[in-house]
C-alpha cells in the first residue's frame, strides 16, 4: 500500500464496525442465519475473520495485479473488480429491499451494504493510484 497509515487504519475500523454489524441481526435475521446455515456470521469473531479474509484476499489481489501487471493491464483489471464490486452492491441493495431480508434487522442490512461500499473502495483506490502512478515506478512498493 503506502507509508500512509491513514487509509489501513480506517480500513480496519471499517472493517471492524462490518463484522459488528453483521453479526448483529434481530430475531428474523437470527433465524435466517440460523436455517440458511450462515454459520460465518452467527457469532462477532467468526464475522470479523470472514470480514478480515473478504477484505485481507480483496488487497491481496490488487497488490498483485499492481506489482506484477503493466500500467495498461492493471487499469483495466481494477475497473473490471470496480464492476464486479458494484455489481456486488446491486445485488444486495436488490436482495435486502425485498420483504423476507428486509426484515433482518437496520444494523444487519448497513453491515451487508458496508461490504460491497468497501470493497469497491479497494478497488478504486488502486484504480486510481495506477492512473496517476508514473510509467516508470510500475514495481516500486
Amino acid at each position: 500500500m503506502n507509508k500512509n497509515l491513514t487509509s489501513p487504519i480506517l480500513l480496519v475500523v471499517l472493517g471492524i464496525t462490518d463484522a459488528y454489524l453483521l453479526s448483529h441481526p434481530n430475531l428474523i435475521g437470527k433465524l435466517g442465519i440460523l436455517i440458511y446455515k450462515h454459520d460465518y456470521l452467527k457469532t462477532f469473531p467468526r464475522a470479523l475473520a470472514t470480514v478480515g479474509v473478504v477484505l485481507g484476499l480483496s488487497l491481496l489481489i490488487c497488490e498483485v495485479i499492481k506489482r506484477t501487471t503493466k500500467k495498461s493491464t492493471s487499469i483495466r483489471l481494477f475497473l473490471l473488480l470496480m464492476a464486479i464490486g458494484l455489481g456486488l452492491f446491486i445485488y444486495v441493495y436488490t436482495s435486502f429491499s425485498s420483504l423476507s431480508y428486509s426484515m433482518t434487522g437496520k444494523a444487519f442490512i448497513y453491515g451487508a451494504h458496508l461490504l460491497p461500499v468497501l470493497l469497491l473502495g479497494i478497488f478504486g483506490r488502486y484504480f486510481i493510484m495506477s492512473v496517476t502512478q508514473p510509467r516508470n515506478q510500475t514495481k516500486e512498493a
